[in-house]
C-alpha cells in the first residue's frame, strides 16, 4: 500500500533504519547485515552487550574507583558528578550534621575535655560542628559517595548516567526525609534549648496545678494559652525579646502535660481538649 500523498513518512523511515521492512529470507547473493536481517541485528546487539559487560568487568578489576580515567573524558565528569551527588544523598539520608558518623569520628580526632561541642554531643545534645571537622566529614562522605557511585556504575554495566540519575533521585528523597525529621523535632536539642524546655515545663506544671481543673468540662487551646500568659507576666506577649514564647510552643507543652497528667485525650482538629478546663475563679485577671 502506497503512503498517502503529502503525508510525513519520517517516522516510518526511522523504523526502517532499525528493523528490516519485511521478515523474509535474504537472497542468496546478498550479504546479510543488521539492516536486512533480524537475526544479524540481534547478533550485533548481543555482541555489543557482551563487549560492554567484558569492558566493565575489566574496569572493575583494573580501576575499581575510576582513578585512571582521563580528566577530559565525558565519563570522568559523570563520575565526579555522580560521586558528589551520592555523597550529598548519603549526607541527607543519615541525618546531615546528626549522622551516626559524627560522634565516633570526632572522639577519635578530638578530646572532649578541650572541645565543649564534643562534650555536648557525647551527652546527647546537638552542637554546631567546627569548620575543620566539617571539612574532614565532607571528605569522608565524598569517599563513601565514590564507593556507592562505582558500585551502581558496575551494576548498571558501566552506565555512569544511570548512577547519576539514581543519585539525583536519592538526594531529593533524602532532603524530604531530612525536612520531615526537622518538622517532627526528631533532632536532638542544644543544651540551651533543653535547659529552656525544662524551665518551661516546670512553669507550665506550676500553672496547671493552680489554674487547670482535670476531669470535667472542656476548653480550647487558646483559653489555656491566654491563661498561661496571664499567669506568667514575662510571657505576656509572644514577641518579647527577652522571653520570646510562641503560641505553638505552649500548645506543644500543653499536649505533653495533658497526656501525662491531664485527661489523656488528644486535642481535636478544632483545637479543643475534653476533660480539662481553665479555673476562671482562680484567675484574678480572667475576663468576666
Amino acid at each position: 500500500i502506497s503512503p498517502i500523498p503529502g503525508a510525513d513518512v519520517s517516522a516510518a523511515n526511522a523504523y526502517d533504519q532499525a528493523y528490516p521492512l519485511e521478515l523474509t529470507s535474504t537472497p542468496y547473493n546478498e550479504v546479510e547485515t543488521s539492516s536486512n536481517s533480524l537475526s544479524k541485528l540481534k547478533e550485533e546487539r548481543l555482541s555489543n552487550k557482551k563487549a560492554k559487560v567484558a569492558a566493565t568487568k575489566s574496569e572493575l578489576f583494573n580501576d575499581p574507583l575510576g582513578l585512571n580515567q582521563a580528566p577530559l573524558s565525558s565519563n570522568f565528569g559523570l563520575t565526579i558528578a555522580g560521586a558528589s551527588t551520592w555523597a550529598l544523598a548519603l549526607w541527607f539520608a543519615t541525618g546531615s550534621r546528626s549522622n551516626p558518623v559524627v560522634k565516633p569520628l570526632a572522639n577519635v580526632l578530638y578530646d572532649e575535655k578541650n572541645e565543649d561541642w564534643l562534650a555536648d554531643r557525647n551527652e546527647g545534645y546537638f552542637a554546631e560542628l567546627p569548620f575543620s571537622f566539617m571539612a574532614i566529614l565532607s571528605a569522608v562522605f565524598v569517599f563513601l559517595g565514590v564507593i556507592v557511585d562505582r558500585a551502581v556504575y558496575f551494576l548498571a554495566d558501566g552506565d555512569a548516567e544511570v548512577s547519576l540519575q539514581l543519585a539525583g533521585v536519592s538526594v531529593i528523597g533524602g532532603a524530604v526525609w531530612e525536612v520531615g525529621r526537622l518538622a517532627a523535632k526528631e533532632k536532638a536539642p542544644t543544651r540551651e534549648e533543653y535547659d529552656r524546655d525544662v524551665v518551661l515545663y516546670k512553669e507550665f506544671d506550676e500553672f496547671a496545678n493552680k489554674r487547670l481543673i482535670v476531669g470535667q468540662g472542656s476548653c480550647h487551646r487558646s483559653d489555656v494559652i491566654r491563661a498561661f500568659r496571664r499567669y506568667n507576666p514575662k510571657y505576656r506577649t509572644a514577641d518579647n525579646e527577652q522571653y520570646s514564647l510562641a503560641d505553638i510552643e505552649i500548645e506543644r507543652i500543653l499536649r505533653k502535660w495533658n497526656r501525662q497528667f491531664g485527661s489523656g485525650n488528644e486535642m481535636t482538629s478544632a483545637g479543643f481538649f475534653s476533660g480539662i478546663t481553665v479555673d476562671a475563679e482562680a484567675d484574678a485577671f480572667a475576663p468576666r
